[in-house]
């Protein structure tokens, strides 16, 4: 069994809105369609409106999305046929009201074994609150793996899991001293972390993940991932990629990046297949 999994913040998803955010819901609903992954998560969701249009809109699908205090949710699709269920994690949220809650989808293989896969979005920020709270967040990600890792050997299967979404890997910056974090240390930091619980980093068709267009102040920026046991297997996207990115990643120059920006969303989806289920 091969599994197609998609991850992708749209920025701000209300449902709502003119000029090109006018029919936001239609399009994305269209592109996601499109791809036809047997799971997706769609994060920055801020209006039940995106919910209802999505179960409308995309029938051979089960819907779920988290809930809570917080002004933005998790919207999770599951295709038809694709045996798995959704939990909130609200361990994530680190009980601040603000922070997102992790989603976490458990699919059923044909064999009857269970691959976990936590999708996540981050708290954002370069400052030194914004750094903390998405590190302890990342160690709640870790205490998840180390409890499905004994879960998994109890049962005398293997191990596997994986994290994906928006990680929002910005670095620290420190005002008055020369000690700052930068998004790629961050990003170091975190492949040497996930090493040690058997996980590793897949590999991107493209070297950044979120682009506010060609005359923004703000540099692309790579801020989605997808981090895995090191036992799985994955489809090869080009060049040893695993990850394809995709949107405003794949257009050919800046004015149809910039115009794919204003239509969709900051952030490119990231699409990956699981292989061998």
């Amino acid at each position: 069994m091969d599994l197609k999994v998609l991850s992708w913040n749209v920025e701000h998803f209300t449902g709502a809105g003119t000029g090109s955010r006018r029919d936001l819901v239609a399009r994305v609903a269209e592109y996601v369609a499109g791809e036809a992954p047997d799971i997706f998560a769609i994060m920055e969701v801020e209006s039940g409106r995106v919910f209802s249009e999505f179960v409308t809109r995309m029938p051979g699908y089960v819907f779920a999305i988290t809930e809570g205090p917080q002004t933005q949710e998790t919207l999770i699709g599951i295709r038809h046929g694709i045996t798995a269920f959704m939990t909130q994690k609200n361990e994530f949220k680190r009980n601040n009201p603000g922070l997102r809650p992790g989603a976490l989808v458990t699919v059923t293989a044909p064999d009857g074994s269970h691959l976990p896969i936590l999708f996540n979005h981050l708290k954002s920020l370069p400052s030194p609150e914004g750094f903390g709270l998405r590190d302890a967040m990342f160690e709640k990600a870790f205490g998840l793996k180390r409890t499905l890792d004994g879960v998994s050997e109890g049962l005398g299967q293997e191990v596997r899991f994986i994290l994906a979404g928006d990680l929002n890997t910005m670095g620290m910056t420190l005002k008055d001293s020369d000690q700052d974090i930068t998004e790629a240390e961050e990003i170091a930091r975190l492949d040497r972390r996930f090493r040690r619980y058997g996980m590793v980093r897949l590999p991107k068709t493209h070297d950044t993940t979120f682009s506010n267009g060609s005359t923004s102040s703000y540099a692309p920026a790579d801020l989605d991932h997808v981090f895995a046991t090191e036992t799985l297997t994955f489809v090869d996207q080009g060049q040893g990629a695993k990850v394809h990115v995709g949107g405003w990643a794949v257009e050919p120059e800046d004015a149809s990046r910039d115009d794919w920006i204003a239509r969709f969303s900051d952030h490119a989806p990231l699409m990956f297949t699981v292989t061998g289920l």
